[in-house]
């Protein structure tokens, strides 16, 4: 990653404040993490997106869409589509809540436990990729720092809700 081609590169931006720098940082660095990581994930039929849910699915069990959606933070819109992708692949299946007509309970199948260890052992070489460069503390620091923005995030009643999200 060069700094020299970054749009939010701080030292061709002085005359922003600090904090619109760090935002658009933590965009660029979104976008390309997410980059390589669904190019990665290309020979598998999917991208980040689908591996987040396949990921939850096989940590947490069968949820229900409403779980999913909370826990991805995703609108159920968005969560319809991937799992709407995840079924013509057969990696998950929908089945329905006994007890709540409306309600659906996402399972993986077998072929989706498969291909989530597959798409596991490809996300550590990708976070190893993306964070070699950088001292073991620095990444410590710096995963206690995203989980502290996280954390706020969520704790601030101020922020974007998910149906203003694109």
């Amino acid at each position: 990653m060069s700094a020299a081609r970054s749009p939010a590169d701080a030292s061709r931006l002085t005359f922003l404040p600090a904090d619109v720098i760090t935002a658009m940082q933590i965009s660029t660095i979104h976008r390309r993490s997410q980059k390589i990581f669904n190019e990665a994930l290309r020979p598998l039929g999917f991208e980040e997106r689908h591996f987040a849910v396949l990921a939850v699915l096989d940590g947490r069990g069968p949820l229900t869409q409403r779980q999913l959606a909370h826990l991805l933070d995703l609108d159920k819109s968005a969560l319809g589509r991937i799992v709407d992708d995840l079924e013509r692949q057969r990696l998950a299946e929908r089945r329905a809540v006994p007890t709540d007509r409306r309600a659906h309970t996402i399972h993986l199948t077998d072929l989706g436990r498969q291909r989530i260890d597959e798409a596991q052992r490809i996300a550590g070489n990708v976070g190893r990729q993306l964070f070699a460069h950088l001292p073991p503390s620095t990444r410590r620091a710096f995963d206690q720092a995203l989980r502290q923005l996280l954390d706020g995030a969520e704790a601030d009643p101020s922020s974007p809700t998910k149906e203003g999200q694109p």
